[in-house]
């Protein structure tokens, strides 16, 4: 509860940022960043746009994966408009596909382009049950599962990258502190997960439960690579 409340009212955290400061101010210390490449999923809206805006401001090079093209492409002529000349590529990919986020995987792949930056940020939040083309629920799939695979098929990138630029990569994953309120042993509830009966949101946040403790933590360290975890309220990610 107290740090929720610290959340909400903006306390700095070991960082020296809190949910008040902006992304201009996180990267404002920051050299410039012409050397990196970031894949940012979900970046038409919301947090992701922010984060794509001042990494391109920055320098950065942007790959900006999404489910509307249209989408993408507005986004891509905001961030022209601000920043000129930012080298930003738009492809398709919907996370609840695996066959998707494997071609995206190859596409990005064959620009032979290196990979510093990998900002897990899309989320899909599903009122009605709907189960994926892989036959899982679609919430599931999109929000974890897609980011699993994208993240597993990306790794080797990442690890090449880090080698050739003696810099380590990023991994940023960004979620919601709602898991917080759920104090239960969520294994047992792993089985209703496709299941339409009984359906709704609690089990939606009890999935973003079971991503703080499952694919990142125990595959991501044996590569040591860095993962972060950001709640979907707090910009605090760091370069």
């Amino acid at each position: 509860m107290l740090d929720t409340v610290k959340y909400l009212i903006g306390v700095a955290g070991p960082s020296g940022f809190g949910s008040k400061s902006t992304a201009d101010q996180v990267t404002s210390h920051c050299p410039k960043l012409h050397s990196i490449t970031a894949i940012i999923t979900g970046a038409t809206s919301g947090i992701g746009a922010e984060t794509a805006r001042v990494l391109a401001k920055r320098g950065a090079r942007l790959v900006l994966p999404a489910r509307s093209m249209k989408a993408a492409d507005d986004t891509k002529a905001r961030i022209l408009s601000e920043s000129p000349g930012s080298e930003i590529i738009v492809m398709f990919l919907d996370l609840s596909s695996f066959h998707s986020v494997r071609k995206f995987a190859a596409q990005f792949q064959s620009l032979n382009l290196p990979l510093n930056l990998l900002i897990n940020n899309a989320g899909k939040f599903s009122h009605r049950h709907a189960i994926s083309e892989d036959g899982v629920e679609m919430t599931f799939a999109t929000n974890y599962l897609g980011h699993f695979l994208l993240t597993k098929l990306l790794l080797k990138n990442m690890i090449e990258t880090a080698e050739k630029s003696g810099v380590q990569g990023r991994i940023v994953n960004v979620s919601s502190s709602i898991h917080s309120w759920f104090s239960g042993d969520p294994i047992s509830y792993l089985s209703l997960i496709n299941k339409n009966k009984r359906y709704n949101l609690f089990f939606q946040f009890l999935l973003i439960y079971l991503n703080f403790f499952s694919f990142y933590y125990n595959y991501l360290v044996s590569f040591h690579q860095s993962c972060q975890i950001c709640h979907r309220c707090v910009f605090d990610v760091h370069y």
